[in-house]
């Protein structure tokens, strides 16, 4: 009796053809990695050498991601492509995921300003980013020993993974964001500190404003300031900033002072 051919799993030559571009786009990013971090910080003829390099390794990043369902499907072969039946509650996890995902995204463009004005706040956003995603791998867990069937199918199993991982990755460093300086005390801290640069981003409908200062332990804290704020201060001039205390011990700043000469 001839068995059928099951048409639902990649081919052994597609699946050559996917490693096989996967690992030359990883080894390009490796490539582009290399004069980026060796130009990074000169500030003279060679500054602008670092932009192809990283211009080009985006553009790779963002292939890997736009084959990243088939490269996950081929090392981690899923027991279908494609389900004909679903269960309600494996589609309800779906859904959900997904709804997850967006409201993350959603929340974390509303808070995300706050971090530039934490002192610290880089520490505070990946501290809370790791543990969003601790909490993705428990929901994981416990999905995968109650109800296994959820990462049956190929297209749910990559929607619930990157809807739950990068979903609680995003709406935990907004939400602890918010907490830390939405309950910070109501006790003002104020110090002096120098500006040791300005810099701007030019957005898609608007600029940012920044002011890179050295704060006590010689790390340099970016500050996002308005445009009228960055015209009225100069680089090397004394600034005064006024902070709260946040909820989880982070200071937020709360008001720009000049420094009376």
């Amino acid at each position: 009796m001839k068995r059928k051919n099951n048409n639902n799993f990649i081919k052994p030559k597609q699946t050559f053809e996917i490693r096989k571009i996967f690992y030359k786009r990883l080894l390009y990013i490796g490539i582009c990695i290399i004069p980026i971090i060796i130009f990074a910080d000169n500030k003279e003829t060679f500054r602008l050498v670092p932009l192809p390099f990283f211009l080009f390794g985006m553009y790779q990043l963002i292939q890997i991601i736009g084959l990243s369902q088939l490269i996950v499907d081929d090392f981690f072969p899923p027991k279908t492509l494609y389900e004909k039946t679903t269960k309600p509650f494996d589609k309800f996890i779906y859904y959900f995921s997904f709804t997850l995902f967006f409201i993350g995204l959603i929340s974390l463009t509303f808070e995300i300003r706050n971090f530039d004005n934490t002192i610290n706040g880089t520490k505070l956003f990946w501290t809370a980013g790791f543990t969003g995603i601790a909490i993705a791998i428990i929901v994981t867990i416990i999905l995968k020993l109650t109800r296994p069937s959820i990462y049956y199918e190929s297209k749910r199993r990559y929607t619930v993974h990157f809807g739950f991982f990068v979903g609680l990755f995003l709406i935990s460093t907004s939400l602890t964001g918010f907490v830390n300086h939405h309950f910070a005390d109501n006790i003002k801290i104020c110090k002096k500190y120098i500006i040791e640069r300005k810099s701007t981003s030019n957005g898609r409908t608007s600029n940012e404003y920044f002011f890179y200062l050295k704060t006590e332990n010689n790390n340099e804290e970016r500050l996002s300031v308005g445009k009228t704020r960055y015209k009225n201060y100069e680089e090397g001039e004394k600034i005064e900033l006024c902070m709260l205390k946040g909820k989880f011990g982070f200071l937020f700043v709360k008001e720009f002072n000049k420094v009376k000469k």
